[in-house]
């Protein structure tokens, strides 16, 4: 009767520890649907707050624990402030250490999610950085034109990822 108590009483402790394990979002109830206007572009590069809103937007589409509504029908609203854009330089031309071949393109944003009805945070983050590593190739301009879409999808995933994994 012990033999057989053993394997029994392992998969109670085992399946108590669990017991309060939700697969999925961990977002309150109420939080179903969300409104993301266009991001608050408060850095000195210019006009990337529309490819960094829809990454965000499609980030959200894709994670799936929220669903997009218009402003008025929204259990929330998303606002982000892009707050700062910069590179860094990661690799250098074999030889010449002042000429960089590679670049971390970064950008920082702060959100707050809050419940459209009363105005209360859900979620928020004063700093958030999103990244990405390039290879310069011909000139600046351009290649910084295709980092851009890989580092909004990261941003956005981070972003998606901290509002989702909301701990009540």
């Amino acid at each position: 009767m012990k033999r057989l108590l053993t394997p029994f009483v392992v998969i109670l402790l085992v399946s108590t520890g669990c017991a309060s394990y939700r697969l999925g979002s961990m977002l309150p109830a109420d939080v179903r649907t969300v409104y993301m206007p266009t991001c608050d572009n408060q850095t000195n590069e210019p006009l990337i707050e529309q490819d960094v809103t829809q990454a965000i937007l499609s980030q959200i589409q894709m994670d799936g624990s929220l669903r997009l509504a218009p402003e008025e029908g929204a259990d929330t609203l998303l606002r982000i402030k892009l707050t700062r854009f910069w590179l860094d330089p990661v690799a250098y031309v074999s030889g010449e250490s002042s000429t960089a071949n590679q670049y971390r393109m970064n950008i920082s944003a702060a959100f707050v999610l809050y419940r459209r009805a009363d105005r209360s945070v859900v979620a928020q983050s004063p700093s958030i950085t999103g990244w990405y590593d390039f290879d310069f190739a011909g000139d600046m301009t351009s290649s910084k034109a295709v980092a851009l879409r890989p580092t909004a999808e990261d941003l956005g995933r981070r972003i998606v990822n901290q509002i989702v994994q909301y701990w009540p």
